[in-house]
């Protein structure tokens, strides 16, 4: 596996830390994150189906953070720098940061609801498309 992806379970705590999930009766808070600044939020659902994805494509300079809420998503990698392809799958509670020149295309193993953040505007200009996966 390329290591140029980072993935983390956010753990199930009652105790503050900067990041957790907080599960009870009445519902879920997860605390994503608490200190890291960013300029880009956004929030995108996935389902499965024949063609369906999200990415597709690497950043030059971007570094992006992926926080699954809901579902299962498998992630296809390619390393552009070393040229290793590999898959990683990503389920509700995990964080995945993705660097720069890893190629990422996002597939639901099961319908998804995943939160995108970044410490940057978009850059049309830094989406590069890539198809060999």
């Amino acid at each position: 596996m390329t290591d140029k992806i980072e993935i983390q379970t956010l753990p199930i705590t009652e105790k503050f830390t900067r990041q957790k999930r907080l599960i009870q009766d009445r519902g879920e808070l997860a605390l994503i994150e608490d200190g890291k600044p960013f300029q880009h939020l956004g929030y995108f659902s996935l389902k499965k189906g024949k063609g369906y994805y999200r990415g597709g494509h690497y950043h030059r300079s971007k570094v992006e953070h992926f926080y699954v809420v809901r579902g299962k998503i498998r992630v296809r990698l390619m390393d552009l720098d070393s040229k290793i392809k590999s898959t990683v799958t990503l389920e509700e509670g995990q964080l995945a940061t993705i660097y720069p020149n890893c190629a990422h295309r996002f597939e639901a193993v099961e319908e998804a609801q995943v939160i995108e953040y970044y410490n940057s505007m978009y850059d049309p200009e830094d989406d590069v498309p890539y198809g060999d996966f």
